[in-house]
């Protein structure tokens, strides 16, 4: 019987516009200042200088490290603040997290960095609906969601993975990694690129399917 119900953060509960806003306007915007280069040089930099890194390593979540790499003075929380008012949820977030919790325990499971998610949660006036929000960068020293990582999740909050449900976005991070852990998975697909039993076109029919 499912207890727990799992949401990925971006792209299902929040949309990209502040990470958005984070990772590429505000640093190019500073790249730009701290450099004296135009801002279509300081995006294509700092695009450049991302790609390096690469996604597969932690640094590419790391805000210390970019802050650093790119010669920033002055603190980055001060750069979350000014993008705060980007955070955007999905129209049917709220209605689909009230009418989960009556049932559920709400958990979130992100890639995000805990220093994002935590503002894109208490922005989004969402922040009240979780027991628990886990970050695989933050507190686990991961760059992916993988199989494994659910396990781990299953082992902090003490739960079988017949009793968790999880939602999200990106197929191999939000389907087939919690799959792999023996949790049942749906795929948010917004566009309507995708199709099968797993996928979910909004917020409000993962609901359905969960209060059937």
């Amino acid at each position: 019987m499912k207890k727990i119900v799992s949401f990925d953060l971006d792209g299902t509960l929040v949309d990209w516009a502040f990470a958005d806003a984070f990772w590429f306007d505000c640093m190019a915007r500073l790249y730009a200042e701290r450099w004296g280069v135009s801002l279509q040089a300081a995006l294509q930099e700092v695009r450049r200088r991302y790609n390096i890194v690469g996604m597969d390593n932690l640094e590419w979540y790391d805000i210390e490290y970019w802050w650093k790499e790119f010669g920033f003075s002055g603190s980055w929380e001060d750069m979350i603040k000014e993008c705060r008012p980007k955070v955007r949820a999905y129209p049917d977030s709220r209605e689909a997290l009230e009418k989960l919790r009556r049932k559920f325990k709400l958990i979130v499971i992100t890639n995000g960095v805990r220093e994002l998610a935590e503002v894109e949660i208490e922005e989004s006036g969402i922040k009240g609906y979780f027991d628990k929000v886990f970050s695989a960068t933050t507190d686990f020293g991961l760059v992916k969601k993988t199989g494994e990582f659910y396990l781990r999740i299953l082992n902090e909050i003490g739960a079988l993975p017949e009793e968790v449900v999880h939602v999200g976005d990106n197929y191999v991070f939000d389907y087939l990694a919690p799959k792999e852990a023996g949790i049942q998975a749906f795929l948010l697909d917004r566009e309507g690129k995708q199709s099968g039993d797993f996928v979910v076109r909004n917020l409000k029919e993962f609901t359905r399917r969960l209060l059937i």
